[in-house]
């Protein structure tokens, strides 16, 4: 079907940070768009800037001469709206074809993985940015130098942040198709692991004869997809030495990381470049710089123009996001919520503040995940000096029964032989930085509304020492 730019577009979920890019977008191509959801947030808030209207409440009402619904993956088929629009015949689809195609407009670089997405593509759009390219951006995060996730550019090449949650990635006709690692995540949607590595191979293996796959092959998981590869061309990156970039002499000094890198050619010949330097910590985020510099060489880029655009970068909202500092204690906010970005969040803290006592306030996400990751959970927290359990944030779910969040807690006290582990509240944290002399870092993780506490302690912080 064809939908005329004078034609109203209604889109149910709006406030979602994907479906909320997808607003902007279409808005910027000049198409008429409203939407609706629950409750009132800063993405729809943006929206309203731009003069977009955004219903709070699902309401039949709200689709009064609209001639196409666009729903999240969020929305079930029993929403009033959807129920509305079906029998009144209004055309109703998933966000997924919609970016489907917008993705086919241009020529595309979709990234996706377990980890690191957001941050990648946030990197990769910058780059481009300060190179002219005008790329055109949806990303899953707000990407602080634009101060939304969605950029309608004007050049040739859009970047896009690929969710394989539910398998949207798989819909993309991607140029280049970027995976940052493969881990045991959205279990629930996938029912087993290796149907996740089936997806992941599938989004390498559509990329076309003349496009690639950039990946990191320091990933056991993407090394063995690859290893079976006969179709795609692929770049490697990583720190092992049979990467096609390669990062090497990696320091960590306050809130920067610098490192060296190797580029081999398609003649196998290598080069040499030293002093790159981003402003973010850990060995993580190398690994989205190096996914970056591949993807930047691959559109024609040259190194001292990457170079100078990676060091320049900005940062997104929630990763590693620096809430603000009282005295001699630093609070932090970050997405972390998988055992493995919590491991690579802490362990770049710890590498940049070796000597600061660190805290981390945690907020677990969904009963599955807990469930289903107990044994890393445990585990992930040993960079820490003491960590803060608070109830789980359930996003719909039911809690097992038998479910016992004092044994996760025990077990992270145990497993990452933390100094203490306990449930969090305001004053626990208050009398906790009180025991301590010297520097503290308080880390806020989690995808929940942990976020909202980071700022709401810093506030009562800044309180307690007027």
């Amino acid at each position: 079907m064809k939908i005329d730019k004078k034609q109203l577009i209604h889109i149910i979920g709006i406030g979602g940070i994907g479906m909320s890019g997808i607003a902007e977008i279409l808005n910027g191509l000049g198409y008429s768009i409203q939407g609706s959801d629950i409750s009132l947030n800063s993405n729809i808030l943006r929206l309203r800037r731009r003069k977009i209207k955004v219903f709070i409440g699902h309401s039949q009402k709200n689709l009064k001469n609209v001639d196409l619904v666009i729903y999240s993956s969020a929305i079930k088929q029993n929403n009033n709206e959807i129920k509305f629009a079906k029998s009144k015949s209004i055309p109703s689809i998933p966000r997924s074809n919609i970016l489907a195609q917008l993705v086919s407009l241009k020529k595309t670089v979709a990234v996706s993985g377990s980890h690191g997405k957001t941050t990648t593509t946030s990197l990769i759009a910058s780059v481009l940015s300060k190179s002219n390219y005008k790329p055109t951006i949806i990303n899953g995060g707000i990407i602080n130098e634009y101060g939304t996730n969605t950029k309608l550019g004007t050049g040739k090449w859009m970047v896009v942040e690929a969710d394989e949650s539910d398998s949207t990635f798989l819909k993309l006709s991607s140029t280049v198709s970027v995976v940052t690692n493969i881990d045991e995540e959205h279990l629930d949607h996938y029912k087993n692991f290796s149907n996740l590595k089936k997806s992941f191979t599938k989004f390498i293996t559509q990329v076309p004869f003349y496009g690639c796959a950039i990946v990191c092959s320091d990933n056991k998981h993407v090394n063995k997809i690859i290893s079976k590869n006969t179709t795609t061309k692929i770049i490697k990156y990583g720190f092992n030495t049979d990467n096609d970039i390669r990062a090497t002499n990696i320091k960590f000094k306050n809130n920067k990381t610098s490192f060296d890198i190797s580029i081999r050619d398609e003649k196998n010949k290598v080069k040499r470049f030293n002093n790159f330097s981003i402003p973010l910590v850990g060995k993580y985020n190398v690994l989205n710089a190096l996914a970056t510099i591949a993807v930047a060489l691959y559109v024609g880029l040259k190194v001292p123009q990457i170079k100078k655009s990676i060091t320049s970068f900005k940062g997104v909202e929630r990763r590693l996001t620096h809430v603000g500092t009282v005295k001699n204690i630093e609070i932090i906010d970050d997405y972390a919520h998988h055992p493995t970005e919590i491991h690579n969040v802490i362990s770049g803290i710890r590498e940049s503040r070796p000597s600061n006592n660190l805290i981390a306030v945690f907020q677990p996400h969904r009963f599955t995940r807990i469930v289903s990751l107990r044994k890393e959970f445990s585990a992930a927290f040993s960079c820490s000096d003491h960590v803060m359990v608070s109830e789980i944030y359930a996003a719909g779910e039911k809690k097992p029964r038998n479910f016992k969040l004092n044994d996760l807690i025990r077990n992270i006290e145990n497993k990452s032989k933390t100094k203490s582990s306990i449930y969090i509240n305001n004053n626990s944290i208050l009398d906790l930085i009180g025991q301590f002399d010297g520097k503290t870092t308080i880390l806020f993780l989690g995808a929940g509304s942990v976020t909202k506490w980071a700022h709401d302690f810093y506030s009562l912080l800044k309180r307690s020492y007027e």
